[in-house]
């Protein structure tokens, strides 16, 4: 089923036509819902789908808000994705002669590209948005399509905003748990993962009515397992690309909100640089231990 699913994340992010939007209005009228209901090879898909949402309480049908919209069902379908692969692994019991076969989990590379496609709408429309001014490498200075983004978006009151945000993070750090997914989240938007976890987890004044102590807490560890997991060279260049970024105004993108905010450029450098510290005086010791070890197979081989 897992070429089935993929088929329908396609769906859901192939414009519908020349120059128009990625799978239309998310709504009941859409390219991907009418294929759900009638078409016999998305059956599974439509069962799964639906057992997911079912345990999705940030997933509204009745949203207004298009790109908010897209993007909930574009994150449905990827925890989709990811349901089945988790439970055809589990569910994979091999008799010792029988041959290896490859984990559920691989992907062709035609599949990597849909996911990736899906991924790349997820972050751009589901979490950069959603970024304090000052935090992250502005969409609008990557891409033609991301200074689109930023126009398109319109005010979003904040605690809506740190609602998404969180939901976005959640869902991609739950798919982070399968290695294949994990290695196209964070090959390709690791950055925009740490400055949302950062945001969320070291909670600025603006934000404080939108997220809890336990959600704030649960992202600051989220971070923390993040920074211990992934390679540390690619996480220092990472937070000092963080670090580094371009202070904004805080009208920078009329989806980030009201020109009343103030921008946490302070706290959040100050933030990247402890976390660096602490990151670079590992290396060092690590550097110094295994220097410490080779000098000592020198002196034994030596004696």
């Amino acid at each position: 089923m897992t070429s089935a699913i993929l088929s329908a994340i396609s769906v859901l992010t192939k414009p519908v036509a020349a120059g128009g939007p990625p799978g239309g209005p998310a709504g009941q009228q859409s390219p991907l819902r009418e294929q759900l209901q009638t078409e016999s090879s998305f059956e599974g898909v439509r069962r799964l789908r639906e057992e997911v949402r079912a345990g999705s309480d940030w997933f509204s049908s009745e949203t207004e808000d298009v790109p908010w919209g897209f993007v909930q069902e574009c994150l449905l379908l990827l925890l989709t994705l990811g349901r089945h692969l988790s439970l055809n692994w589990n569910a994979k019991l091999r008799t010792p002669e029988m041959a290896p076969a490859l984990p559920p989990d691989v992907l062709s590379v035609t599949q990597q590209k849909t996911l990736g496609a899906a991924l790349q709408f997820v972050v751009s429309l589901g979490l950069c948005p959603y970024l304090a001014p000052g935090v992250g490498v502005p969409l609008g200075r990557r891409s033609a399509f991301g200074a689109m983004v930023e126009k398109a978006f319109h005010a979003v009151p904040v605690p809506a905003a740190g609602r998404r945000l969180l939901t976005t993070m959640k869902v991609l750090l739950q798919l982070a748990e399968l290695s294949c997914l994990a290695t196209l989240v964070f090959t390709r938007h690791l950055g925009d993962v740490m400055a949302a976890l950062c945001q969320l987890g070291y909670q600025p004044r603006w934000e404080e009515k939108a997220l809890s102590a336990e959600e704030c807490e649960a992202c600051k560890e989220a971070l923390k397992k993040l920074l211990r997991q992934v390679y540390q060279p690619i996480v220092i260049t990472e937070l000092l690309i963080l670090q580094g970024g371009p202070k904004q105004s805080a009208a920078v993108g009329s989806c980030r909100g009201s020109a009343s905010r103030s921008a946490p450029g302070s706290a959040l450098r100050h933030l990247l640089d402890q976390l660096l510290d602490q990151l670079l005086d590992q290396l060092l010791d690590q550097l110094l231990d295994q220097l410490l070890d080779q000098l000592l197979d020198q002196l034994l081989d030596q004696l």
